[in-house]
């Protein structure tokens, strides 16, 4: 069985994180998988929009227990993620920045839309994982935790820069210092996710809201947005306001922006390109 697969339809790709009898907690091979995985779906043709889930009962229960055991005894000697900003082979040839290249962060080094299908335990680095994804659709099981003081260990991959810029100072550091379960409700009410579904409508409507966008925005434009959205979140409104005033420029030599006009004037679909 596959750790990590993908599925394509539609200009989907669906990621699966696929450990369910471990709760999808990441063990060494996961690791592996997860990147090789995850790469295919960024380099893909066919994928517009990424879905990442989990299969079974949980999103990721964070760091299998096992390989925690190994890294504790040998204090550190095994633990084997590179760096942030080192070379890691299947990620190579990847247009991003190098710090998000690492497992947990992938979401961010995609220049395609992530949509995260959260269901049951998301916990440590599965909230990593999931804090990197653009959009958090919940279900109503899911449930997350930073319990990483109560490992002894801090937070994990940019953790800290991600959560209070989705639910503020007070709320980051409320869940990163106590460690303590936030349930879906709180999550969405905290800014953490944008809605909750049943559990078992979640992927379908997760599924739904990536074919959309699929289906209706340019891929270069989502792109585009991305990278304003992060660089907007370390720079000043007059630096954001010029840089999307050349951005702008840019777009109205591009055929995806030829293309919206005359398919919104021949009322049809759109045929973008990227």
């Amino acid at each position: 069985m596959n750790d990590v697969t993908l599925s394509i339809a539609d200009g989907v790709g669906l990621v699966t994180l696929n450990r369910p009898e471990k709760l999808n907690a990441f063990s060494d091979a996961m690791h592996d998988a997860f990147d090789r995985t995850f790469a295919e779906a960024i380099r893909s043709p066919d994928v517009r929009v990424i879905v990442l889930t989990g299969a079974g009962r949980a999103f990721c229960a964070g760091a299998d227990l096992a390989r925690l055991d190994h890294i504790a005894d040998s204090r550190g000697a095994t633990f084997d993620i590179p760096r942030p900003g080192n070379p890691v082979p299947a990620l190579a040839g990847l247009d991003a920045p190098p710090e998000t290249l690492v497992s947990y962060t992938l979401p961010l080094a995609s220049p395609k839309p992530v949509i995260g299908a959260i269901h049951g335990a998301c916990v440590g680095i599965g909230l990593v994982l999931a804090a990197s994804c653009d959009v958090r659709i919940l279900g109503r099981s899911a449930m997350f935790a930073a319990a990483f003081a109560q490992r002894g260990i801090v937070a994990e991959f940019g953790l800290a820069w991600l959560l209070p810029r989705l639910v503020g100072l007070d709320m980051a550091s409320d869940m990163l210092l106590s460690g303590r379960r936030v349930e879906a409700e709180e999550a969405v009410r905290a800014g953490l996710a944008s809605r909750i579904e049943p559990d078992e409508a979640l992927l379908d409507a997760a599924l739904a809201y990536a074919r959309e966008i699929a289906a209706t925005a340019s891929p270069r434009s989502t792109a585009i947005i991305k990278r304003q959205i992060h660089a907007g979140l370390s720079q000043g409104f007059a630096d954001a306001t010029a840089s999307a005033w050349d951005l702008l420029v840019e777009s109205f030599h591009s055929e995806d922006f030829g293309e919206a006009v005359r398919s919104f004037r021949e009322r049809r679909d759109p045929g973008f390109t990227g």
